[in-house]
């Protein structure tokens, strides 16, 4: 059967020993599978140049084969009209082309778009046969490819500057069993694995974006169990980075393996159809395996899979392909930031549920309300990405429902509805939602809106008033998480460290000494190796205490039942200005004064000036100037017999008791100095009349 060629077309002996003259050209191999009486997989291959010649044409031959003539004639591109030829599956796929994956293009060029058509009917509709045929030889197919690949037909399953490099870095060798030893060495492995991610990470950022960066952890005890890191570069120039640490990594103990991935679910959404318009709750389970559900607003599961260290763009593209989302589910209280983020790219809103779901609590959403859950649910992480999602929708399920028997009543028509649900998930009511989508979303402002607004401001007011208080708790449960991590770090090295003071202690008292004086000084050592345990045991129960009591204060402080209290040693420069500088204290924060007798102007005006909320001291040992010029400018003072005080480690807290208490002082303080004023308005007034009369009087002689 003749092909269609262009006159530059050449024989392969005309090619033999010229593989030189092709650099700097673009070369594109033609494969076709062919049919194998051994059940062995032989291929037939066409490499032609960009002008359409041909280079090699082959057989009967093996993979090895087909890849040493792609190092050979430093193919760009390669062409099959079935991508799964080469393998059965993109792993296979990515396994077979190795360490060239990131430097060449795989075009399957049957695939016009979301459509396949026939090799030899593509072939002729594009003038590359000059007679439809129905059948083409594996050799002839391989030469169609080729030449169909070079006139730019197909689609690219992959492309080099999609490919990104996923870095994977785990133990070296797996934790079995062991002696006395085996912990510490556990240890030292979850260090080294976050000690390599961190160092991986500043280099990597050296040389890429932030942005193009992304890591997911799996944390452990003493440091982490595994990390992934994906980044947009292609793994050779990964490798290029990171080569300098080679040695490095090696000593350390830690297995560091750099991968090519191709963008996720190519295999599950080949043929799916784009529908931007139709709205979609989304479900995310983001980590080192992230797990993506997708839901219509009618609760129907459209789509689930899973996979590793997926990338934000990978997710996005499988969310768009299937609708618009209008709003992305976690199934934790704290919504991921990975979440987050992708919700702000696609402009949706966040949905988390109260409280962090339970695992029974997930496994029972997805059975009552996935069919075949055991064969749709794969795992897991798909698991709670469809939890989640589920849940979100259960959350608008009502006024769906609602929503439906209104527009029914209206005669809506479907797409008007689906945008009306649209509408509800962005915190719409369903009046305005049917109004928007009947009038067209007219930008105008209703009557009601308008009457609506001075009651809107005041309440968004008070919404920020109350997100600075929240704002404010945080910071001070942030402090103390701060301190509690570091005691219990400290904690941790003082266990290690009589972990191995009690192995010397065993050590040293299984040793048999000859002479009296070995004798003594295994005596002296014990005893002082004793005092030692005796001693960090000791510590290691107070700082237990201390860990205990900024417990006990963050769960007080998540509850209001307390507040914290910020100490000053004296009314002194000195003194408030070194509670400044160490950020002690605050504006507007209660300041404990421990020696009020101590004091000076400087430093009663920058007390002032920081407008403490109210002031604890004890009363009866300030000088009565102090107190005045404090009451004066309306700054509550109380005694401290009148509140109790607790500390626990370096924070002080009373109850949220004092804040009525404060309240009560600061309106006598204030209505105190109202009487005051108008005291002094009345004597100014009645000197004034004295005056005026005695002129008078003077006027009239």
């Amino acid at each position: 059967m003749p092909l269609h060629v262009s006159p530059s077309h050449l024989e392969v002996e005309d090619f033999v020993g010229l593989s030189g003259q092709i650099n700097g050209q673009r070369v594109i191999m033609g494969i076709d599978l062919a049919p194998s009486a051994q059940h062995m997989q032989e291929y037939a291959l066409v490499v032609i140049n960009e002008r359409g010649a041909i280079i090699d044409r082959r057989e009967g031959v093996d993979w090895g084969t087909v890849s040493r003539l792609l190092k050979r004639y430093k193919v760009d591109t390669i062409a099959v009209d079935n991508v799964f030829e080469i393998g059965e599956s993109i792993s296979e796929i990515k396994k077979r082309l190795g360490k060239i994956i990131d430097k060449i293009r795989l075009i399957e060029v049957t695939r016009v778009g979301d459509h396949y058509v026939k090799l030899a009917e593509l072939a002729f509709r594009e003038g590359v046969l000059n007679e439809r045929v129905p059948h083409l030889s594996p050799l002839q197919a391989a030469e169609a490819s080729a030449l169909l690949a070079l006139k730019g037909v197909g689609t690219a399953i992959i492309e080099p500057s999609a490919i990104r490099a996923v870095i994977l870095i785990s133990r070296g060798r797996s934790l079995g069993p062991g002696g006395m030893s085996q912990g510490r060495y556990n240890r030292s492995q979850r260090s080294a694995i976050k000690q390599v991610t961190s160092l991986i990470l500043d280099e990597l950022k050296k040389h890429v974006d932030d942005s193009d960066v992304e890591c997911y952890v799996q944390r452990s005890k003493f440091g982490l169990e595994r990390s992934v890191i994906v980044l947009n570069a292609t793994p050779s120039r990964v490798k290029k980075l990171l080569r300098p640490f080679r040695d490095l990594i090696k000593k350390s103990g830690v297995n560091l393996k750099i991968m090519a991935r191709i963008p996720a679910f190519d295999e599950k959404q080949a043929g799916f159809d784009h529908q931007e318009e139709k709205p979609i709750i989304v479900g995310l389970d983001p980590g080192i395996i992230t797990g993506v559900a997708i839901l219509d607003l009618h609760g129907n599961l459209l789509f689930v899979n899973s996979g590793l260290a997926l990338d934000k763009m990978s997710i996005i593209r499988t969310i768009t392909k299937f609708g618009n989302p209008v709003v992305i589910a976690s199934d934790v209280r704290r919504v991921p930031a990975v979440v987050e983020k992708i919700a702000s790219v696609l402009g949706c809103a966040v949905y988390a549920p109260p409280r962090d779901l339970s695992v029974e609590e997930k496994r029972r959403i997805v059975q009552d309300n996935v069919a075949n859950f055991k064969d749709v649910v794969k795992n897991s992480h798909q698991r709670d990405a469809v939890a989640a999602a589920l849940k979100a929708y259960f959350n608008f399920k009502n006024k769906f429902m609602q929503l439906e028997a209104r527009a029914k009543e209206l005669n809506l028509s479907r797409p008007q509805i689906e945008k009306a649900k649209a509408l509800i998930v962005k915190g719409f009511t369903i009046k305005e939602a049917l109004e928007r989508v009947m009038f067209d979303d007219r930008p105008d402002k209703s009557p009601t809106t308008a009457q609506a607004e001075p009651e809107i401001q005041r309440l968004r007011s008070e919404l920020s008033r109350l997100r600075e208080k929240v704002e404010e708790q945080s910071r001070a449960i942030r402090d103390l998480e701060e301190s509690r991590l570091n005691l219990l770090k400290q904690l941790k090295e003082r266990e290690a460290k009589i972990e191995e003071l009690e192995e010397a202690l065993i050590k040293a008292s299984l040793k048999s000494s000859r002479t009296s004086q070995d004798d003594e000084i295994v005596k002296r050592r014990l005893e002082a190796s004793a005092k030692t345990i005796s001693e960090l045991k000791a510590r290691v129960e107070v700082m237990e205490r201390d860990l205990e009591e900024l417990k006990r204060l963050v769960r007080e402080l998540a509850k209001g039942n307390v507040v914290i209290v910020k100490e000053v040693r004296s009314i002194t420069k000195r003194s408030v200005e070194e509670a400044m500088k160490y950020e002690v204290l605050g504006e507007g924060e209660i300041a404990l004064v421990q020696d009020p007798t101590s004091s000076n102007v400087e430093g009663i005006e920058l007390l002032i000036k920081m407008r403490p909320e109210a002031i604890i001291t004890k009363v009866d040992k300030m000088p009565k100037d102090v107190l005045e010029i404090i009451k004066e400018n309306c700054i509550p003072v109380i005694d401290l017999g009148e509140v109790k005080v607790e500390r626990a480690s370096d924070f002080l807290y009373v109850p949220s008791t004092i804040k009525e208490l404060i309240k009560s002082r600061k309106e006598q303080l204030l209505a105190e100095r109202d009487r005051s004023l108008k005291e002094k308005l009345k004597d100014m007034l009645r000197k004034y009349r004295e005056e005026r009369a005695r002129e008078l009087e003077r006027s009239r002689q």
